[in-house]
């Protein structure tokens, strides 16, 4: 609890791509245009939504190439740090991020009226649905970079 310095290093930063590579070789993420102002949920405040989601690199080429996943719903396409969790990192869009003890619980979930996934089925992490629709994965790095 209160552990992160996570929240720290990107708070009042712009223009920021979170680089997710987990245990299975998946490469995926979240492209964040809007300034990181606080510790509550953020919306891309341009009226042209340049945040965004994506995949790189799909396990067993599932995907022939990277795709980007274009926000739909900006109620639910932006991000939302969670400083105050013991156990969450950050959520991103319909990627949710946990803290290396709880790092097995991360997952994303797939809602096509949020992001367009051009009606492929898990296409953005690459796993199959439990009967809540969730999809967990595990962690292997995660990379913020800083785009100028």
């Amino acid at each position: 609890y209160n552990t992160s310095v996570f929240d720290k290093r990107i708070i009042r930063k712009k223009q920021l791509i979170f680089l997710i590579e987990d245990e299975d070789g998946e490469i995926f993420g979240y492209y964040l245009n809007t300034e990181i102002v606080d510790y509550y949920y953020y919306e891309d405040q341009e009226t042209d939504y340049k945040s965004f989601q994506f995949n790189l690199q799909s396990k067993n080429n599932r995907l022939k190439q990277p795709m980007k996943f274009e926000i739909k719903n900006l109620k639910e396409g932006g991000i939302c740090l969670n400083k105050k969790s013991d156990f969450g990192l950050i959520n991103l869009g319909d990627i949710f991020l946990f803290k290396e003890n709880n790092k097995n619980e991360s997952r994303c979930y797939q809602h096509e009226d949020e992001f367009n996934y051009h009606g492929i089925k898990n296409a953005l992490c690459g796993k199959e649905p439990n009967k809540d629709g969730k999809m967990y994965f595990t962690p292997k790095r995660i990379v913020v970079i800083q785009m100028k």
